[in-house]
């Protein structure tokens, strides 16, 4: 009954009678969802001899993807997922560029010199060996740099490019079987020299960016200024070729223009004009017989870009703009250039010259490029 009455007076936050006597009320004991007591372990003695404390379970080995398998599929069971380290180092990896290559693998070199030995041994030549290089995918593996070609005459290269022996048994066919006939014929006189522009090169073809190689790259192709004969001329490729179906175009539309410009004018001239005095009309004012006035010939002139001959006044100009028939280079020389722009179409991959665009108004380009349907001529 103490008890109780000690129990109902907690309940009801009664302060316990006088002389009561406080006694602790029994702690519950924790226990599990299903109302069991929970029993901790016994904590462990470090004095008792053996005992010691359990090992901490470790985490397995992280172990990486095997072959094929996405690196982005869920880990195997008891493996752990790759750390954010690990990814990082791993991407790193895959960014860094590959090597670029720098020398040739022995066997292309030596089948190279072989074919080398094969071609000049048929041929006049005079060449160098040059020893491989390569920068990615420029280079040679066996290059020559070429002195000179043919044999009475000889015909020296300036200065001797280096480019490989297919370039120059194609050079030494081209001499031979076709420059040397076309400059006695329209030259009366061989060719004793070639002077050259521009050899070996690692960029890219013209007017590409990204895609595809130049031949200049590979030693395999050479830009040509012009040919020196024995009489000492020199048939230059930018002076001697002549107007191009470009400059021939300008020059019509140019005419084109100045016609129409000029009979604008003349139109406007033709019409009366009203003095406001006597409401009369009265004819321009002409210089000469032709009726044309002297600011329609001078403009005439200025839309030529360059002085013209006068005609006679009243009639239509002779020349409006591009080179008249006396700034033409011969036509012997024009033969022979053209002649061998067109010789080369059959021999080389890839033939272009002034036709082709205005970077090469100033030389032929040849190179050796394989062509699967057709060679390449402009």
């Amino acid at each position: 009954m103490r008890y109780a009455a000690l129990f109902l007076l907690a309940v009801l936050g009664a302060a316990p009678p006088a002389g009561a006597v406080d006694i602790p009320l029994p702690l519950k004991k924790p226990r599990d969802a299903n109302g069991k007591p929970l029993v901790s372990p016994p904590a462990a003695n470090p004095a008792v001899a053996g005992s010691a404390s359990p090992a901490k379970p470790q985490p397995p080995t992280p172990a990486r993807p095997e072959a094929g398998q996405s690196p982005n599929a869920a880990p195997p069971a008891g493996v752990w997922p790759k750390t954010v380290d690990g990814a990082k180092e791993e991407a790193q990896a895959k960014a860094e560029p590959a090597p670029v290559p720098t020398e040739w693998p022995a066997e292309e070199i030596a089948e190279a010199q072989a074919l080398c030995k094969v071609i000049l041994a048929k041929i006049d030549a005079v060449t160098i060996p040059e020893p491989a290089f390569r920068q990615g995918d420029c280079g040679a593996p066996a290059p020559v740099r070429l002195v000179s070609i043919g044999r009475k005459p000889e015909v020296s290269l300036s200065p001797p490019p280096v480019l490989t022996c297919g370039m120059v048994g194609a050079l030494h066919t081209w001499l031979t079987k076709d420059l040397q006939p076309l400059a006695r014929k329209a030259l009366g006189a061989d060719v004793i020299k070639i002077e050259s522009m521009s050899d070996y090169s690692c960029r890219n073809a013209y007017g590409r960016t990204k895609t595809k190689l130049s031949e200049h790259g590979r030693a395999n192709a050479l830009d040509i200024r012009g040919f020196v004969t024995a009489k000492g001329e020199t048939a230059v490729v930018l002076t001697g070729w002549g107007e191009t179906k470009r400059d021939i175009a300008m020059r019509e539309e140019a005419l084109k223009k100045a016609a129409e410009k000029a009979a604008a004018e003349a139109a406007k001239l033709a019409r009366p004009a009203v003095t406001p005095a006597t409401g009369s009309s009265a004819a321009p004012q002409v210089a000469g017989p032709g009726g044309a006035s002297p600011d329609l010939r001078e403009t005439l002139t200025e839309d030529a870009g360059s002085p013209v001959q006068k005609p006679a006044l009243g009639a239509a100009p002779l020349r409006l703009g591009g080179p008249d028939a006396g700034a033409q280079p011969p036509a012997r020389m024009m033969q022979f250039l053209k002649g061998a722009h067109t010789a080369a179409c059959q021999i080389f991959g890839t033939t272009l010259g002034p036709e082709a665009n205005n970077a090469h108004r100033n030389h032929f380009h040849v190179d050796m490029a394989p062509r699967k349907v057709k060679k390449i001529c402009d």
